[in-house]
């Protein structure tokens, strides 16, 4: 290996170490988001893309041991042979499984964002609490970017209120036992997902 090349080689592996150190600094600032490496469209947990996953960084140091080296390897031998053979049969099977999952509308299909309402009931000794009962609520947007809701009554009679905060207040006086307010926490970016909690009097 010349010096050239044994340069070359080693401007391009800090290159890659930077870029690496780079996109890991972004994930853990919350800048990249990656929940979907390792799942498809619809959110289901994909085996092929984590076989690929760990395969990549096999061969990723595979390479950085070929680089690295005193004495030039022979490339491939340098990676077992049943690792690319492993690698190949995962390759395969995500090709298959691809083609299974796009002959149906259902299996590219993107799970709506789904709102999670905390907590999910109060009660039903609500009625014995100090009146009016407060109690604050909070909403958590799973697989949406925009984790803004509204906050509303959804139950007739819509007995107390609601801020836009989500800070619920009952009515002055306690209602008859059993009685049920649901509150309901919708997104702003779709109408489609939304979260219910209830309170029991």
């Amino acid at each position: 290996m010349t010096i050239l090349t044994m340069a070359t080689a080693w401007v391009v592996l800090g290159f890659i170490a930077i870029l690496e150190v780079t996109v890991v600094y972004l994930m853990i600032a919350g800048k990249i988001n990656l929940n979907r490496l390792i799942s498809e469209p619809n959110g289901d947990a994909s085996i092929s893309r984590f076989q690929l996953l760990l395969f990549t960084f096999v061969i990723a140091v595979s390479l950085f041991l070929v680089i690295a080296a005193a004495e030039h390897p022979t490339f491939p031998s340098v990676i077992p042979a049943g690792v690319l053979t492993l690698l190949g049969i995962s390759g395969s099977t995500y090709l298959v499984s691809k083609g299974i999952q796009f002959s149906s509308p259902a299996g590219v299909a993107d799970r709506p964002p789904r709102v999670i309402v905390t907590p999910q009931l109060i009660g039903p000794n609500a009625a014995a609490m100090p009146q009016p009962v407060t109690q604050q609520f909070s909403a958590t947007v799973d697989r949406g970017d925009d984790p803004k809701v509204t906050w509303s009554i959804d139950s007739t009679p819509p007995l107390g209120t609601i801020t836009p905060a989500g800070l619920y207040t009952g009515p002055a006086v306690a209602p008859a036992a059993g009685m049920k307010v649901v509150i309901k926490a919708e997104s702003v970016a779709d109408e489609r997902a939304a979260g219910y909690a209830e309170v029991v009097f």
